[in-house]
C-alpha cells in the first residue's frame, strides 16, 4: 500500500510541477515577445533617424 500513497503524492507533485511550469514558460514567452516587439520597434525608430 506505500507504493499506492507514493505513486499518489508523486502524481501531486507532478501536476504542480507542470502547472508551475506552464505558467512560468507562458510568462517567459510572453517577456520575450514583448523584448522583441520593442527591439524591432527601436530598430526601426533608429533607422527613421539615420
Amino acid at each position: 500500500m506505500k507504493k499506492a500513497s507514493w505513486s499518489r503524492k508523486n502524481f501531486l507533485l507532478v501536476a504542480g510541477l507542470s502547472l508551475i511550469g506552464v505558467h512560468f514558460g507562458s510568462m517567459l514567452v510572453n517577456f520575450v515577445a514583448k523584448k522583441s516587439v520593442r527591439s524591432h520597434s527601436e530598430a526601426k525608430k533608429g533607422d527613421r533617424h539615420e
